[in-house]
């Protein structure tokens, strides 16, 4: 339960931990996907990989490469099987990157939808143009978010100081 406690907190929206990527030519050995980390390590609830897939690494080539689970020992998917692209389109003047994922991606909820959606946040945050992610299940909002707009830097990926608690 104090895991699951720590990840929530660590996933906080308290800014500062996370952005996206800076303009400039980037090769796929630059870009990270990021997992859940191993339950018994402890720290951070979510970890990286390289992503290490076709140049340039494009939006649908990286969130397919997430969608399809780690390949490093240590981490784990966050999300259901099954959940696929379905769509996406990035609106360029505001950099929002709107997605719709296979109706297996509304199984999740709580911890599990938080961390399933920043995992995708981060990742995707990292190719030029894309400021944030607003994400559909089956064509529709998830409505028990608190916000539809996620964006990397509401992510804190250090836990908080628990010294004295």
């Amino acid at each position: 339960m104090r895991r699951w406690m720590l990840c929530l907190l660590a996933l906080a929206l308290l800014g500062g931990g996370a952005g996206c990527a800076p303009s400039g030519q980037k090769d796929s050995s630059d870009y990270q996907l990021y997992f859940l980390a191993d339950e018994e390590k402890f720290g951070s609830a979510l970890d990286t990989q390289p992503y290490q897939g076709e140049e340039p690494a494009q939006i649908q080539t990286m969130l397919n490469a997430l969608l399809a689970g780690p390949t490093q020992e240590g981490l784990r998917s966050p999300f259901p099987r099954g959940v696929s692209l379905t769509e996406w389109e990035l609106d360029k003047e505001s950099g929002i990157l709107h997605l719709t994922l296979s109706e297996q991606y509304s199984g999740l909820a709580d911890i599990s939808l938080t961390l399933a959606d920043y995992c995708i946040v981060l990742t995707l945050c990292q190719l030029d143009g894309v400021e944030g992610v607003e994400i559909r299940s089956a064509g529709y909002s998830v409505n028990y978010r608190s916000h539809q707009l996620l964006r990397p830097e509401e992510v804190e990926l250090q836990p908080p100081d628990t010294k004295g608690t």
